[in-house]
Order: C-alpha cells, then sequence, then structure tokens
C-alpha cells in the first residue's frame, strides 16, 4: 500500500514536470518566434526617420530622383511588413498615437451637429507606424477638443 501511495505520488509529480517542460517549450518557441519577427524593429525605426526626412526635403524640392528613393525606401519598409498608421478623421487612441496638440472643435460638434468631433485626429504632425501586428512608432497628431 505504501509502494502504491509512493509510486503514485511519484507519477503525478512526473506528469507536472513533464507538463510544466512542455509548456515552457512552448513559451520558449513563441518568445523566439517573436524575438525573429521584431528583431529588426530598431532598424526600421531609424529607416523610419531618414524618411521622413526625405518626405520633408521633398516638399522643397521637386526631384524626380528624390521621388524615386522615396517610393524604394517605401517599398523596401511594406515588404518587410511596415504599414503606415492611417489616422486623420478616427478617433483618438492612445496606443497609436502621441498628441501634441489640440484644435477647438466647431460649436456644432459639441451640440451634436455637423463638423468636427471631439476627440478626432485633425492632423498628423508626423506618421505612425505598425511592423506586422506591434506599433513601432506611435503618430504625432493635432486633436479636436472642446475648449
Amino acid at each position: 500500500m505504501k509502494k502504491d501511495k509512493t509510486r503514485d505520488e511519484i507519477n503525478e509529480k512526473y506528469l507536472r514536470a513533464l507538463a510544466d517542460y512542455q509548456n515552457l517549450q512552448k513559451q520558449t518557441d513563441l518568445w523566439r518566434e517573436e524575438f525573429v519577427q521584431y528583431a529588426s524593429s530598431n532598424l526600421v525605426r531609424k529607416l523610419l526617420e531618414i524618411l521622413d526626412d526625405l518626405e520633408n526635403a521633398q516638399e522643397h524640392i521637386a526631384d524626380e530622383g528624390l521621388k524615386l528613393i522615396i517610393e524604394k525606401l517605401q517599398n523596401i519598409l511594406r515588404e518587410e511588413g511596415v504599414v503606415e498608421l492611417e489616422l486623420t478623421g478616427k478617433e483618438y487612441n492612445p496606443a497609436e498615437a502621441e498628441v501634441i496638440s489640440t484644435e477647438p472643435a466647431s460649436p456644432a460638434a459639441t451640440q451634436g451637429g455637423p463638423g468636427e468631433k471631439e476627440n478626432i485626429i485633425a492632423k498628423v504632425l508626423q506618421k505612425g507606424y505598425r511592423l506586422k501586428d506591434k506599433i513601432i512608432r506611435p503618430a504625432k497628431v493635432i486633436v479636436w477638443a472642446k475648449l
């Protein structure tokens, strides 16, 4: 009887240890996959800064070569899973954007009429980007607010 009890306890401990090991192995596989998937995010952030500079330069310089470089960089980033966040006119979400400033919403909007609504993004000052399913750079925006 005591042998059976001891054997059952050992068997139960073994099964728990095995389940813990399998869970750890699954978690490690997920971490490894996520690491590989997002290892390039620091490089992508730096490339986004260069893209911003090129786009700003394009606003002041009409040059076909500059336009081609910007398009090529955008295509490379897109191929790597980088997506620009389209936020203008959408409701402000702090996970996607950082409010830099506010603009007064029209009186009609605050009374439920047509016009700009509160907490809606009026203008994007710096584009935000997502890499696969994670925000790697939140946008910097101006939001309509009741003043």
